[in-house]
């Protein structure tokens, strides 16, 4: 709609400049013209500047962050469910396999979870599309966090790293990364101790 106004408001600038040389010409006013000229310039100037390739970069980018992390918070919804208990007769390396393979499995539309048991640390690492998306963006501008709803996204997994500590003890991590880069999110015995983006 605002490129047909744009485009249309060229047109009349065009017209409209020609008609106040030529009313200059003839020796007539050129108020007339003048202000039909001044009002089509600013009409013409406001519907450019509401053309999406303006405002692309910054207004679709935190639309875009905000639905991709809308889409994903109901993806962690599940993961704030108690893991299943060790038994009396399970060893602690197995109560970490179990805990390992129910994230596995709750966190599968975000990413593989991997443990490393020298440093008690489960991570995911994040490989859906939109929730990447949303990091990249946040990255490029952290203030669009609020926006993008990522506290929301973040402390849906504090219950998640309670679970761990009831189910594990004390000092295991779920961390949160893209890849290799620095770790986004970082929760410990039921605490958020690290949100990149706060």
């Amino acid at each position: 709609m605002f490129l047909g106004i744009a485009i249309l408001g060229a047109i009349f600038i065009v017209i409209t400049f020609f008609s106040v040389i030529n009313a200059g010409r003839r020796g007539e006013s050129r108020r007339g013209p003048l202000i039909v000229l001044v009002l089509t310039i600013l009409v013409t100037a406001g519907a450019i500047w509401k053309l999406p390739y303006w405002s692309a970069d910054h207004h679709h980018s935190d639309q875009s962050a905000a639905s991709s992390v809308s889409k994903t918070s109901s993806l962690s919804s599940q993961s704030g469910q108690a893991f299943a208990s060790s038994t009396p007769t399970m060893t602690q390396a197995e109560a970490e396999k179990q805990v390992a393979q129910q994230l596995a499995k709750s966190l599968k539309k975000l990413g593989p979870v991997t443990f490393d048991k020298a440093s008690k640390t489960y991570t995911l690492t994040i490989t859906n599309t939109n929730l990447k998306k949303t990091i990249k963006g946040l990255h490029a501008d952290p203030s669009q966090a609020k926006q993008a709803k990522w506290p929301k996204f973040a402390h849906n997994f504090i219950q998640t790293s309670a679970s761990l500590k009831k189910a594990l003890g004390k000092g295991y991590s779920l961390v949160f990364r893209v890849g290799h880069q620095s770790p986004v999110l970082v929760y410990k015995d039921g605490y958020l101790t690290k949100n990149q983006f706060e």
